[in-house]
């Protein structure tokens, strides 16, 4: 039995590898600059969901404030860009330093508080980003827009397809193999019951400042990555405009499981894509999707999948 468990886990990871590869080759076969920039979306949003899954699915605290640790990112590594003149491949471990380092004081700070408190706090400190970028004008330029040098030279979009996806790999890796160890078993352990794991000698204080300091640092990077694409950013990157996908993805896709906000993303954005009169309603369509998911499909996408799987097998 052990054998055929080592040999599954063996094919699973090659299985993932080719798919890594196929969805590698799939823009320049294509050859279309506008499906590659769709294919970026939907690589950056599953990046985004499986880092904010890390909290949402397993310390159990969903953070609405991710937004503002994806800001920090990106604002970190554009003003140094701006006022400086630092590269923004150097100011990548800026963004990621500072977005982590917030996001260890906000672990510390929802210590003590549970479900919507430590949402609706998460929600403050972004909320207080957003203001405070737009406040210091002179500083941040506003919403007059902060221009960011790209991070290729050259138009071409196939330079930040490969890089999004090598981060997307990277982080579904690091972040499959830290919640399989001894780690993940205390994240758990804590979004179940706190006080359960205390009392079995989880160190509460560091595995959630922890787990918040993990996701920040990953929002912080793809932040970097997201304002040296786009070019130009505003406040704006701070609101529930970024944090509402991202929930609505990571359940779709089944919380709790990391890669299951891959699948989500390729469905949703290319819906969204397909459909761009749809874009008017998506917070609508966002709040009916995770109700259809916790109302029938608790386990979202993955969930499915293993239920379909488990029925085959026994058949």
């Amino acid at each position: 039995m052990g054998k055929i468990t080592g040999i599954y886990k063996v094919n699973k990871s090659r299985l993932l590898l080719i798919i890594a590869f196929l969805i590698a080759l799939i823009p320049p076969l294509l050859g279309n600059e506008y499906l590659t920039t769709v294919f970026i979306s939907i690589l950056l949003w599953a990046a985004i969901s499986a880092s904010f899954d890390l909290t949402a699915g397993f310390i159990r605290v969903t953070n609405f404030g991710y937004a503002g640790f994806f800001a920090v990112g990106a604002y970190t590594s554009g003003l140094l860009a701006l006022h400086f003149g630092i590269s923004p491949w150097i100011g990548l471990f800026p963004g990621i330093l500072f977005a982590a380092a917030l996001g260890g004081l906000v672990g510390l700070l929802t210590l003590r508080l549970h479900g919507i408190f430590a949402a609706a706090f998460s929600w403050f400190i972004a909320e207080t980003i957003k203001y405070t970028l737009a406040a210091e004008a002179d500083v941040t330029r506003g919403y007059h827009g902060l221009m960011n040098p790209p991070l290729f030279p050259g138009v071409s979009r196939l330079p930040y397809y490969y890089f999004i996806l090598a981060v997307l790999v990277f982080e579904v890796a690091v972040l499959m193999k830290l919640v399989k160890g001894k780690m993940g078993f205390a994240f758990r352990v804590i979004g179940e019951d706190e006080t359960a794991a205390r009392s079995i000698g989880v160190n509460v204080v560091f595995y959630k400042v922890a787990c918040f300091t993990i996701s920040c640092a990953f929002a912080g990077l793809l932040g970097v990555f997201y304002a040296h694409y786009v070019g130009v950013i505003t406040p704006d990157v701070s609101s529930l405009g970024i944090t509402v996908p991202a929930l609505a993805i990571c359940y779709v896709g089944g919380v709790g499981t990391i890669w299951g906000s891959i699948p989500a993303a390729f469905i949703i954005i290319t819906i969204f894509e397909t459909l761009r009169e749809l874009e008017a309603f998506r917070f609508i369509i966002y709040g009916v999707l995770l109700i259809v998911v916790m109302i029938w499909a608790r386990g979202g996408l993955v969930g499915l999948a293993t239920k379909i799987r488990g029925k085959m097998l026994r058949k």
